[in-house]
């Protein structure tokens, strides 16, 4: 991926929206990639993209193969790829995953736990 790649993801690819007049309660699952723009509360677990909009509140366990955080998030935070939290991302609670890519103003209240990708074994030295 490209360092200046625009990481939304795009409405128009997302299986699931919560609108920003949305609120949802409850476990959200699936193979599709979901866009929270609204309020959610309950778990989120993914086998595709994560994307907490700006301004999106959001009370819930999250994992995905790719979560972006731009939003709100009270909430530990995994991912099978990359986390990625954005300059206007709130993140109170523990993000892990194999990669993480954190923009200058975003803030994280918990710990970061770098594990290998899912598939790898945990001592393979990385690519360059």
């Amino acid at each position: 991926m490209a360092k200046d790649a625009d990481t939304r993801l795009d409405t128009r690819q997302a299986a699931t929206v919560v609108g920003r007049q949305s609120r949802f309660e409850g476990s959200l699952t699936g193979a599709g990639a979901v866009r929270i723009e609204g309020a959610l509360k309950g778990n989120v677990t993914l086998e595709a993209a994560c994307d907490v909009a700006d301004g999106a509140s959001v009370e819930a366990d999250l994992h995905g193969t790719v979560v972006r955080v731009a939003g709100a998030v009270t909430g530990n935070v995994s991912a099978s790829q990359l986390v990625e939290l954005l300059a206007t991302a709130v993140v109170k609670g523990n993000v892990s995953g194999p990669a993480l890519h954190v923009v200058e103003g975003a803030r994280l209240e918990g710990r970061v736990e770098m594990r290998a990708p899912d598939g790898a074994a945990a001592g393979a030295p990385r690519r360059r």
